[in-house]
């Protein structure tokens, strides 16, 4: 075999594989029920890190939001779910989640913050492991506060606030999001066609 059908044969077989890849890509449902509410799909990507696909994520709200200001006027309860592409351990989910929130807030406003993000890791790190395809929910319960759920169970405390859920929900979509065209995919923009 010569060296360009080598490198031919090569380049036919990752596309294959990225192909594939981009076939297993979890699915998110049009609408979702938190508290007895019906919320619609806002928007969803897919994380990267350099060529690395971590995980995907979707929002959903009770309307359509184009902004961090417009999702959180929304009332009623709001949901950020995550599916990751790759098993985690929990300090390699929570320790990214505290450094968006420190980002996008002012560092008077992180400090006075501190026990309800301390409270909210801590029950978090106890899960220890996030599994590749597990069900993440990051949600907003009106009147209650944050909680955190994988695969439909409880993994988190109730923390009050929705000044906390929106530094949360800033992470993606705030000022300083964690990937810009992330951001944009949450907000409604469509994904690219391949």
């Amino acid at each position: 075999m010569t060296l360009r059908a080598l490198l031919l044969a090569s380049m036919l077989a990752c596309a294959a594989v990225a192909q594939a890849a981009a076939t297993e890509e979890p699915r998110f449902e049009p609408t979702v029920r938190v508290a007895d509410s019906a919320l619609q799909l806002n928007g969803y990507g897919v994380r990267t890190r350099f060529i690395i696909k971590a995980y995907t994520i979707a929002l959903y709200l009770g309307g359509k939001a184009d902004s961090l200001d417009a999702a959180m006027a929304l009332a009623g309860p709001k949901r950020i779910e995550i599916v990751p592409l790759m098993g985690f351990s929990a300090t390699q989910f929570t320790e990214p989640l505290v450094k968006g929130m420190k980002k996008n807030l002012p560092p008077a406003e992180f400090d006075a913050m501190q026990p309800r993000i301390r409270a909210f890791v801590d029950d978090l790190a106890a899960v220890q492991e996030v599994k590749k395809g597990s069900r993440i929910a990051l949600e907003w319960l009106p009147g209650r506060g944050t909680r955190a759920t994988i695969d439909g169970g409880e993994v988190s405390r109730l923390v009050e606030g929705e000044d906390f859920y929106r530094a949360l929900l800033a992470i993606w979509i705030g000022v300083k999001p964690t990937q810009d065209d992330l951001k944009e995919l949450l907000l409604g923009a469509k994904p690219a066609q391949p």
